[in-house]
Protein backbone atom coordinates (compact mmCIF):
# COMPACT_ATOMS: atom_id res chain seq x y z
CA UNK A 1 0.00 0.00 0.00
CA UNK A 2 3.01 2.28 0.63
CA UNK A 3 4.29 1.70 -2.72
CA UNK A 4 0.65 2.89 -4.72
CA UNK A 5 0.54 5.86 -1.71
CA UNK A 6 3.97 6.68 -3.31
CA UNK A 7 3.06 6.40 -7.00
CA UNK A 8 0.09 8.36 -6.86
CA UNK A 9 1.11 11.23 -4.34
CA UNK A 10 -1.54 10.32 -1.82
CA UNK A 11 -1.53 9.26 1.46
CA UNK A 12 -3.09 5.92 2.20
CA UNK A 13 -6.05 7.47 4.66
CA UNK A 14 -6.65 9.23 1.57
CA UNK A 15 -6.52 6.32 -0.42
CA UNK A 16 -8.91 4.94 1.94
CA UNK A 17 -11.10 7.46 1.45
CA UNK A 18 -11.01 6.99 -2.38
CA UNK A 19 -11.78 3.37 -2.01
CA UNK A 20 -14.59 4.00 0.43
CA UNK A 21 -16.14 6.24 -2.05
CA UNK A 22 -15.92 4.30 -5.10
CA UNK A 23 -17.33 1.14 -2.54
CA UNK A 24 -20.17 3.41 -1.79
CA UNK A 25 -20.81 4.28 -5.19
CA UNK A 26 -20.56 0.61 -6.29
CA UNK A 27 -22.64 0.10 -3.53
CA UNK A 28 -25.67 2.73 -4.37
CA UNK A 29 -25.41 1.59 -8.08
CA UNK A 30 -25.81 -2.21 -7.00
CA UNK A 31 -28.82 -1.47 -4.79
CA UNK A 32 -30.54 0.33 -7.14
CA UNK A 33 -29.93 -2.56 -9.79
CA UNK A 34 -31.54 -4.95 -7.62
CA UNK A 35 -34.28 -2.96 -6.73
CA UNK A 36 -35.01 -2.12 -10.72
CA UNK A 37 -34.80 -6.15 -10.94
CA UNK A 38 -36.90 -6.68 -8.23
CA UNK A 39 -39.66 -4.08 -9.78
CA UNK A 40 -39.68 -5.66 -12.80
CA UNK A 41 -39.99 -9.48 -11.43
CA UNK A 42 -43.24 -8.07 -9.50
CA UNK A 43 -44.46 -6.14 -12.07
CA UNK A 44 -43.78 -9.49 -14.64
CA UNK A 45 -45.48 -11.53 -11.67
CA UNK A 46 -48.13 -9.95 -11.39
CA UNK A 47 -49.01 -9.25 -15.31
CA UNK A 48 -48.91 -12.99 -15.08
CA UNK A 49 -51.04 -13.75 -12.59
CA UNK A 50 -53.56 -11.27 -14.08
CA UNK A 51 -53.43 -12.77 -17.28
CA UNK A 52 -53.72 -16.50 -15.57
CA UNK A 53 -57.37 -14.78 -13.85
CA UNK A 54 -58.59 -13.41 -17.39
CA UNK A 55 -58.01 -16.58 -19.27
CA UNK A 56 -59.55 -18.53 -15.82
CA UNK A 57 -63.02 -15.88 -16.34
CA UNK A 58 -63.05 -16.34 -20.14
CA UNK A 59 -62.87 -20.12 -19.55
CA UNK A 60 -65.46 -19.97 -16.44
CA UNK A 61 -67.61 -17.86 -19.00
CA UNK A 62 -67.74 -20.16 -22.09
CA UNK A 63 -68.17 -23.43 -19.46
CA UNK A 64 -71.17 -21.14 -18.21
CA UNK A 65 -72.57 -20.32 -22.01
CA UNK A 66 -71.90 -24.53 -22.48
CA UNK A 67 -74.16 -25.04 -19.84
CA UNK A 68 -76.48 -22.70 -20.33
CA UNK A 69 -77.17 -23.64 -24.14
CA UNK A 70 -77.42 -27.45 -23.13
CA UNK A 71 -80.43 -26.46 -21.04
CA UNK A 72 -82.17 -23.99 -23.47
CA UNK A 73 -81.87 -26.93 -25.45
CA UNK A 74 -83.78 -29.08 -22.77
CA UNK A 75 -86.25 -26.51 -21.67
CA UNK A 76 -86.78 -25.68 -25.63
CA UNK A 77 -87.46 -29.37 -26.43
CA UNK A 78 -89.65 -29.50 -22.98
CA UNK A 79 -92.23 -26.77 -24.03
CA UNK A 80 -92.47 -27.91 -27.58
CA UNK A 81 -93.30 -31.80 -26.48
CA UNK A 82 -96.04 -29.68 -24.09
CA UNK A 83 -97.47 -27.79 -26.90
CA UNK A 84 -96.81 -31.00 -28.69
CA UNK A 85 -100.54 -30.69 -30.92
CA UNK A 86 -103.29 -27.80 -31.33
CA UNK A 87 -105.10 -29.13 -28.27
CA UNK A 88 -102.16 -28.93 -25.62
CA UNK A 89 -101.56 -25.41 -26.89
CA UNK A 90 -104.95 -24.32 -25.83
CA UNK A 91 -105.32 -26.31 -22.60
CA UNK A 92 -102.00 -23.95 -21.73
CA UNK A 93 -103.09 -21.00 -22.62
CA UNK A 94 -106.80 -20.95 -21.08
CA UNK A 95 -104.52 -22.01 -17.99
CA UNK A 96 -105.81 -26.01 -18.17
CA UNK A 97 -102.86 -27.35 -17.78
CA UNK A 98 -99.02 -25.89 -16.79
CA UNK A 99 -96.42 -25.10 -19.33
CA UNK A 100 -92.60 -24.56 -18.44
CA UNK A 101 -92.66 -21.37 -20.69
CA UNK A 102 -91.16 -19.84 -17.97
CA UNK A 103 -88.11 -21.75 -18.07
CA UNK A 104 -87.36 -20.44 -21.50
CA UNK A 105 -88.01 -16.76 -20.09
CA UNK A 106 -85.28 -17.03 -17.58
CA UNK A 107 -82.62 -18.83 -19.75
CA UNK A 108 -83.36 -16.38 -22.25
CA UNK A 109 -82.55 -13.66 -20.06
CA UNK A 110 -79.03 -15.36 -18.89
CA UNK A 111 -77.94 -15.80 -21.80
CA UNK A 112 -78.49 -12.11 -22.66
CA UNK A 113 -76.79 -11.30 -19.57
CA UNK A 114 -73.57 -13.26 -21.15
CA UNK A 115 -70.57 -10.31 -21.97
CA UNK A 116 -70.23 -11.32 -25.51
CA UNK A 117 -66.27 -9.00 -25.13
CA UNK A 118 -65.71 -11.62 -22.08
CA UNK A 119 -65.71 -14.67 -24.29
CA UNK A 120 -63.53 -16.21 -26.88
CA UNK A 121 -63.79 -14.86 -30.18
CA UNK A 122 -64.85 -17.83 -31.92
CA UNK A 123 -67.90 -18.60 -29.27
CA UNK A 124 -69.40 -14.78 -30.21
CA UNK A 125 -71.26 -15.19 -33.43
CA UNK A 126 -72.71 -19.22 -31.53
CA UNK A 127 -73.70 -16.85 -28.45
CA UNK A 128 -75.23 -14.33 -30.79
CA UNK A 129 -77.17 -17.32 -32.88
CA UNK A 130 -78.30 -19.17 -29.71
CA UNK A 131 -79.33 -15.76 -27.81
CA UNK A 132 -81.30 -15.33 -30.83
CA UNK A 133 -83.03 -18.70 -31.30
CA UNK A 134 -83.97 -18.77 -27.52
CA UNK A 135 -85.40 -15.27 -27.57
CA UNK A 136 -87.71 -15.80 -31.59
CA UNK A 137 -88.84 -19.60 -29.72
CA UNK A 138 -89.94 -17.60 -27.03
CA UNK A 139 -91.19 -14.94 -28.61
CA UNK A 140 -92.68 -17.19 -30.47
CA UNK A 141 -94.44 -19.33 -28.02
CA UNK A 142 -95.79 -16.50 -26.12
CA UNK A 143 -97.46 -15.45 -29.79
CA UNK A 144 -99.05 -19.01 -30.56
CA UNK A 145 -100.47 -19.04 -26.54
CA UNK A 146 -101.56 -15.13 -26.68
CA UNK A 147 -103.75 -15.47 -30.33
CA UNK A 148 -104.44 -19.22 -30.41
CA UNK A 149 -107.92 -18.65 -30.75
CA UNK A 150 -107.43 -16.98 -33.97
CA UNK A 151 -104.94 -19.66 -35.25
CA UNK A 152 -105.74 -21.96 -38.33
CA UNK A 153 -105.06 -24.96 -39.31
CA UNK A 154 -102.13 -23.45 -41.48
CA UNK A 155 -100.97 -21.71 -38.67
CA UNK A 156 -100.72 -24.28 -36.17
CA UNK A 157 -99.10 -26.45 -38.52
CA UNK A 158 -96.00 -23.64 -38.95
CA UNK A 159 -95.75 -23.07 -35.79
CA UNK A 160 -94.66 -26.33 -35.02
CA UNK A 161 -92.72 -26.70 -38.04
CA UNK A 162 -91.04 -23.65 -36.82
CA UNK A 163 -90.71 -24.98 -32.94
CA UNK A 164 -88.76 -28.49 -34.40
CA UNK A 165 -86.63 -26.49 -36.66
CA UNK A 166 -85.92 -24.12 -34.19
CA UNK A 167 -85.25 -27.34 -31.68
CA UNK A 168 -82.84 -28.56 -34.12
CA UNK A 169 -80.96 -25.47 -34.64
CA UNK A 170 -80.38 -24.81 -31.22
CA UNK A 171 -79.21 -28.44 -30.70
CA UNK A 172 -76.69 -28.28 -33.40
CA UNK A 173 -75.82 -24.64 -32.14
CA UNK A 174 -75.24 -26.37 -28.48
CA UNK A 175 -73.34 -29.07 -30.41
CA UNK A 176 -70.94 -25.82 -31.59
CA UNK A 177 -70.64 -24.30 -28.56
CA UNK A 178 -69.86 -27.61 -26.63
CA UNK A 179 -66.65 -28.55 -29.13
CA UNK A 180 -65.22 -24.36 -28.66
CA UNK A 181 -65.34 -24.96 -25.20
CA UNK A 182 -63.52 -28.26 -24.69
CA UNK A 183 -61.15 -26.51 -27.62
CA UNK A 184 -60.64 -23.89 -25.51
CA UNK A 185 -60.22 -25.51 -22.44
CA UNK A 186 -57.26 -27.45 -23.52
Amino acid sequence: MNQLCFLSGLTSSEWASWVQAVGSILAIVGAAWIARYQAKLQRDSALELHRTERLTARREVAETLSVLAQNSATAMAHVSGQLRDREAVHQVAEGFIHCDIGEVQRLDGYLAAIPLHELPSSLVTLTMILCSAVRQFREKTEMALRLHRQMDANMFEEFFRTLAQMNKSVKATCKDISEKVHAHGK
